[in-house]
């Protein structure tokens, strides 16, 4: 039995209620602040239009944070697709306890960000970490933190991202990897076609979709990356992993300028946007 128009709008009401008081409401009055010259320490509330916006995108420090989050993407995005591409390729095929290495390789992706920030630091800790403990027990020098130098902190910020990402990646494509006919994999192996020629010949035009999906998921996460960053660098040393989103955070939280935090953080939600609009349209094509 088909629904009408009237049943489906009533079936959706307390969904829609739902998304309206507990995400598009806060949004939408967090939009408003960032026009207004707001702060819980302050009464003196006036209206700037988009002066806090001109005021973060000028601001050196944001196009720092901004350039760091590019590189990000542009490293980490396609490391992520490649190793969790990888691990679904291997776990395609039967493997004795293979649902085991499912669970146990989604464990990085389980762990929250802050709890694996919190990992990583004390694993590269110059003075107390596990590394430069069995560097010691083996009569070698103290290392460097790869966290604290100004040139290895952002792609130590990308292995790790990779590290923590891949896993997952690799729970969303095995599934799609699974669903590709058998007969399309034996057409290719009886064409002599190599591993690499059945990934671009069989796989990838017949995960195109999902491969797609997943991309914009990843970029979408990436330019919000704030959770592990906090913990494990703060942003240092200086500005070196420096993101948007801990930009907002700082300007909010640690100089109590809360118009300053709330733009740049809708700036980042206008990013993420973009990104969702670029998909919709490459999807629709």
């Amino acid at each position: 039995m088909r629904l009408s128009r009237r049943d489906r709008l009533l079936l959706l009401a307390p969904l829609a209620t739902l998304m309206l008081v507990w995400f598009a409401g806060p949004a939408l009055l967090g939009l408003l602040a960032t026009l207004t010259s707001y702060s819980p320490f302050t009464t003196d509330v006036r209206f700037v239009g988009l002066a806090n916006y001109a005021a973060v995108l000028r601001d050196p420090q944001f196009a720092t944070a901004a350039r760091n989050v590019g590189l990000l993407t542009l490293f980490a995005v396609p490391l992520e697709l490649t190793a969790g591409f990888a691990i679904a390729w291997l776990l395609r095929r039967p493997l004795r306890g293979r649902a085991a290495w499912r669970v146990l390789l989604l464990l990085p992706w389980l762990v929250s960000p802050i709890a694996s920030g919190v990992m990583w630091h004390f694993l590269l800790s110059t003075t107390s970490g596990i590394a430069d403990f069995f560097l010691g027990w083996l009569g070698a020098a103290q290392a460097s933190s790869p966290a604290g130098d100004l040139h290895l902190a952002l792609p130590a910020v990308v292995a790790i991202e990779v590290w923590r990402v891949a896993p997952f990646v690799a729970f969303l494509l095995l599934p799609g990897l699974e669903s590709i006919p058998r007969e399309r994999w034996d057409e290719a192996t009886l064409a002599g076609a190599s591993v690499f020629g059945r990934i671009f010949r069989v796989a990838v035009p017949g995960m195109r979709g999902l491969l797609l999906t997943v991309s914009m998921l990843l970029i979408g996460l990436a330019l919000g990356t704030f959770d592990t960053i906090l913990i494990l660098t703060g942003g240092g040393p200086g500005t070196a992993t420096l993101t948007p989103a801990l930009y907002s955070y700082d300007a909010a939280f640690s100089t109590n300028d809360w118009p300053a935090g709330a733009a740049a953080a809708w700036v980042v939600a206008a990013a993420v946007f973009v990104v969702g609009a670029v998909y919709v349209r490459v999807a629709r094509e």
